[in-house]
């Protein structure tokens, strides 16, 4: 075998490529108790005839399905002692110790798996992106950030219904100044940040993010509002039980309010998200979180505290790419609030959908492509009970629409100019909660 032509090489790697395709078809019939049983006959057979590479690939293969990466492993390296060299045997090695975060060792056998004159294009193309995404792993820190800042005008800034005069408790009530309908402008800032370091123990990291919102408005200043808030934790990679590109993950969450440039209110919680990508077209992320909130009373807000509690969410999105032009985003999502004040507990539930199309940037443009994107989505909310001040015979029923457009349009690889429209719309069994309104936002977005 050690002496074999490079041609009996080529035919023999082929032969055993096609081996593997078939055996992992086959395995993908069998279910769990069928593949175990089936390994340990190969096991076996593989005791009498250590030498036979159809075997030991169909127990890889089967090893490999069944979460024994290890046991994947070791059949393939010992197949290099009677088949050394072949192109498709290191090829599966380096992707087997990428799964086991092994990078080191994954680019030495991806690296020696296109050494030969004769390897295969379709090997040639699948080490490429491993070497590339080997390449990111064995950064141990990565970081990516960006902050979107820019100037909005609000038709109804404080979010107040059309009319100033509506019925409490089915008599007539003139609202105050600031209840009623304000349009305004603001100056705002977005900021995001994702930070990774790498444990190398399999894949496994933690997982820092940051966001935060702040607008100042130019008449209506006591709705200034800054909102920041930081998740931690560790990332589990789950290929170590079989589930190839998919993560776990656990974190604490704290976060802080302003509003009116006063304190509003601070959060600590808890969090659980699980992410998997299916196909390299798709991407599904879950999460459950809960948080504890805390709110301050002042002059403006003087029974904010009643607000004080729990809130529990749910969160499941979708991301697909339909083709290269064309991206789906689609979420749904549960949330419930559990407070001091009873007829604020509520449960909220919906979803939102965009769709983003890449463009050919029109000529004498810079070459980076444009990108338009539309969004839509519902919320229903549900109160426990009826708020006594309003309309002590009826609780509270929430239905909140919108419709949106983005255009992105990048000035250089780190600036992209962002002009936005929104259209929202408020319909409630409590007038006074009644409200629509339509945004127009024009900013840049820059990316370190």
């Amino acid at each position: 075998m050690r002496g074999m032509s490079r041609l009996t090489r080529l035919l023999l790697g082929s032969f055993l490529w096609l081996a593997v395709l078939v055996s992992t078809a086959g395995a993908a019939a069998l279910s769990q108790t069928e593949i175990e049983q089936r390994r340990q006959r190969l096991f076996a057979i593989m005791l009498e005839q250590p030498s036979n590479l159809d075997v030991a690939f169909e127990y890889a293969a089967l090893s490999a399905r069944a979460g024994d990466l290890e046991g994947a492993v070791s059949t393939l390296e010992r197949m290099l002692i009677f088949a050394p060299g072949l192109a498709r045997i290191q090829l599966e090695l380096g992707v087997l110790y990428f799964r086991l975060g092994s990078y080191q060792t994954a680019r030495d056998y991806l690296n020696a798996a296109i050494s030969g004159p004769n390897t295969p294009e379709e090997v040639r193309k699948k080490v490429k992106v491993y070497l590339a995404a080997i390449e990111k792993q064995l950064k141990p820190l990565i970081w990516t950030a960006s902050t979107y800042v820019g100037l909005r005008w609000q038709s109804n800034a404080n979010q107040a219904p059309e009319t100033r005069t509506v019925l409490l408790n089915g008599l007539p009530f003139t609202l105050g100044r600031n209840a009623s309908r304000k349009s305004d402008f603001n100056v705002f800032e977005a900021s995001q940040a994702h930070i990774e370091y790498d444990l190398q123990s399999q894949g496994d990291r933690i997982e820092i993010d940051y966001v935060d919102y702040s607008s100042w408005y130019f008449d209506e200043t006591w709705l200034d509002t800054v909102i920041a808030e930081i998740t931690i934790g560790p990332s589990f990679n789950l290929d170590r039980f079989g589930m190839e590109n998919s993560f776990a993950s656990v974190y604490a969450i704290v976060n802080g309010s302003l509003l009116g440039r006063k304190k509003y209110y601070g959060t600590l919680g808890a969090g659980a998200r699980f992410v998997t990508r299916p196909s390299n077209r798709s991407e599904i992320i879950s999460k459950v979180e809960y948080r504890r909130r805390w709110y301050d009373n002042n002059s403006d807000r003087p029974r904010a505290t009643g607000r004080n509690g729990a809130e529990y969410r749910g969160l499941v999105e979708a991301r697909y790419l339909f083709s290269p032009q064309l991206t789906g985003a689609f979420a749904g999502r549960v949330t419930r609030e559990a407070v001091r004040v009873n007829f604020l507990d509520n449960w909220e539930y919906g979803g939102q959908a965009s769709l983003t199309y890449t463009l050919t940037p029109p000529p004498g443009t810079p070459r980076f492509p444009w990108k338009v994107s539309l969004t839509g989505g519902y919320l229903h909310r549900t109160y426990d009970s009826p708020d006594p001040a309003i309309n002590a015979l009826a609780k509270q029923r929430d239905d909140e629409f919108w419709i949106g457009g983005s255009l992105y349009v990048p000035l250089a690889k780190w600036l992209t100019l962002a002009p936005m429209v929104e259209f929202r719309r408020v319909s409630s069994n409590y007038k006074i909660r009644d409200h629509k309104a339509f945004t127009a936002t024009i900013g840049l977005n820059f990316r370190l």
